[in-house]
């Protein structure tokens, strides 16, 4: 159930439909725990919504969180995406990573 709930989320967000994904991802992360891959999806993803959707303090709480993960990838990825949340609005970013 919690893989479905996951890829709508994932396609809401994809879609621009941000309250609907971050919803949705927000349960994903609340059912699942480290080492779940879903676990990981889901908050990576929901960084991503927060940030998209303005909440850009929502998204850096989150990524610094992601950031002492114990999953190595994990952590690299939140320690590339911290100084990219953190550059200023008017700044093209290249988010690839996301």
């Amino acid at each position: 159930m919690s893989q479905e709930i996951l890829e709508a989320a994932i396609d809401a967000v994809r879609g621009g439909q941000f309250q609907e994904g971050i919803s949705g991802l927000q349960r994903v992360a609340s059912q699942v725990r480290p080492p779940n891959k879903m676990y990981y999806s889901a908050n990576i993803w929901l960084v991503r919504a927060y940030k998209e959707s303005g909440q850009l303090p929502a998204a850096i709480r989150l990524c610094r969180q992601l950031a002492t993960s114990s999953h190595p990838k994990v952590q690299v990825w939140a320690q590339q995406a911290l100084p990219v949340l953190r550059q200023p609005a008017n700044v093209s970013s290249g988010l690839d990573f996301f």
